[in-house]
């Protein structure tokens, strides 16, 4: 991926609380409904507040320049800065520099800052083995992660709409999946935000076309070559036309409500795991008097997160969970073997469920990742960005689990991203007193299994943050800091969507499952 020089908006110099001249047809009626729908979408989600900078994905059709519309309409009210990004993948000769020549005409006259990245999508697909589709999303989220690191963006907003919130949640059902992936596309998710969602897709096309606003058409998106046009295409279509005309509003609404519902069972999922669950060495003992009182429901989602705990949840399916459960009512010293090499073993007091044997620390294979800062790293399945920025006086620093603020000048060494090593150690307090990394990672309970497949930030054998845990004493800022490293991570798999993880097992994808072409 290389960056072109095209940065626009310049000439006109957009200013923190600015505003450009007036768009055309603030009060119409269109422009109107459309407009408090997504204003009230995101005054509700708290999507955008005062002070936020917004970089905004814009591909050149209707649903990104309904996006860059709206946000340029709302910018006043919400108090936030806008900047736009453009994606060209390289996969559509003189379409896609049409396109691209389209957004920057557009930014310019609405005085908007853009960033034009171009990307070599098709060598990736062939380098990675994966196909266009699945390599364009990757080098999208990377472009805009990485572009709104350099612009000191804190929001990237992208076009899905409510006709693709749809498309997401028949595409997990075909394809199977839970509550989670029925939920559709959450509307915030680790600073990327949807604010369309709350609008159908024919909702936008009429705004434009009251507008009297162009806008690019992707032929790709006219092709029933990829799974989800052929959903769009056709059973969408054919629920509109002959089950019923409001088909897409009716699954919107259906995909708030099961998110609010999943949110609430992971909660007392939760409760449940503590009250039986116990933790051990080299796995996790499910208690059959704490278990057995739990409904069935909440029981087979405390078995999911067992077997997450204990190898991840990679080629397990629902029949695992039931077997599992079956086990219960099995003699004790029964035992099933499960994928990633476990196995649950029955037991007097419950189901022992015992993590895979890990691989000798001597044949495992050293994983290092070096970096540019700032920059972006590709890690583990996960989008790692490194930002430099000055301290501010009374700066306070926020407490996130996967962003993370470091005194860049307490860091010796050039830091690199790896798996563990043998002499690793953390600060843990302001004493400078040390303690192994690995006698650390036992005292979180972290099975050994999983120990010497974790990826973490490290300063020579100085550990700087375990992802998921914690950061070292020792770079932690203070009043004398005066460069900080800002960290984030992004990426990983989870229910097959977008978000922050310290998955460190092989390649992995940076992806939304929702991601469709219209989302630059």
């Amino acid at each position: 991926m290389r960056q072109t020089a095209c940065i626009l908006g310049k000439e006109t110099e957009v200013r923190p609380g600015s505003h450009p001249r007036p768009l055309r047809g603030y009060k119409r009626g269109v422009q109107k409904t459309v407009l408090s729908k997504i204003g009230r979408f995101i005054e509700d989600r708290e999507l955008i507040r005062p002070g936020d900078k917004v970089m905004a994905g814009i591909s050149g059709g209707p649903d990104s320049v309904c996006l860059l519309f709206a946000l340029q309409s709302l910018r006043e009210r919400f108090g936030f800065e806008l900047v736009a990004i453009h994606v060209n993948h390289g996969l559509r000769g003189a379409e896609a520099e049409e396109d691209q020549r389209f957004v920057e005409k557009l930014c310019r006259e609405w005085e908007i800052p853009l960033s034009c990245v171009r990307c070599q999508v098709r060598e990736r697909a062939e380098r990675e083995k994966l196909t266009l589709e699945e390599a364009g999303r990757i080098c999208r989220y990377e472009a805009f992660r990485t572009e709104a690191g350099k612009w000191g963006c804190n929001r990237i907003a992208v076009g899905h709409h409510g006709d693709d919130q749809a498309e997401t949640m028949l595409f997990h059902l075909f394809r199977g999946t839970g509550l989670r992936g029925l939920a559709g596309m959450e509307p915030e998710r680790d600073g990327l935000i949807r604010p369309l969602l709350c609008v159908e897709r024919r909702e936008i096309l009429s705004w434009l076309s009251e507008e009297g606003l162009s806008w690019r058409l992707d032929s790709s998106n006219e092709e029933d070559l990829y799974t989800r046009n052929r959903i769009r295409h056709g059973i969408l279509a054919l629920a509109r036309e002959q089950i019923n005309e409001r088909a897409v509003g009716h699954m919107m609404e259906t995909a708030k409500e099961l998110s609010e519902l999943e949110r609430y069972l992971k909660e007392e999922t939760g409760k449940a795991l503590t009250q039986c669950v116990q933790r051990k060495e080299q796995g996790v003992l499910i208690l059959e008097a704490s278990f057995q009182k739990l409904d069935p429901l909440l029981a087979g989602r405390v078995i999911r997160g067992c077997l997450a705990e204990t190898g991840g949840l990679k080629d397990v399916e629902r029949k695992h969970v039931e077997l599992v459960r079956e086990l219960f009512g099995r003699q004790t010293g029964r035992y099933l073997n499960l994928p990633g090499g476990r196995k649950a073993v029955r037991v007097y007091e419950g189901v022992y469920l015992e993590a895979g044997k890990p691989e000798p620390e001597a044949g495992r294979q050293e994983v290092c990742f070096s970096l540019k800062i700032p920059g972006t790293c590709r890690a583990g399945g996960s989008i790692w960005v490194f930002s430099l920025e000055k301290r501010q006086k009374d700066q306070l620093i926020p407490q996130k689990t996967y962003t993370k603020w470091f005194d860049y000048d307490k860091i010796e060494n050039y830091p690199e991203i790896r798996r563990r090593r043998p002499g690793d150690y953390l600060e843990i307090n302001q004493a400078h007193e040390r303690k192994k990394l690995k006698a650390y990672l036992i005292d979180q309970k972290v099975p050994a299994r999983e120990r010497g497949e974790l990826l973490m930030l490290a300063d020579g054998s100085h550990i700087i943050w375990v992802p998921g845990m914690r950061i070292s004493e020792g770079y932690k800022v203070t009043e004398d800091t005066r460069q900080i490293l800002k960290v984030q991570i992004y990426g990983g798999e989870e229910d097959g969507r977008e978000g922050p993880s310290n998955d460190s097992g092989g390649r992995g994808r940076c992806e939304d499952s929702g991601a469709g072409k219209e989302d630059q």
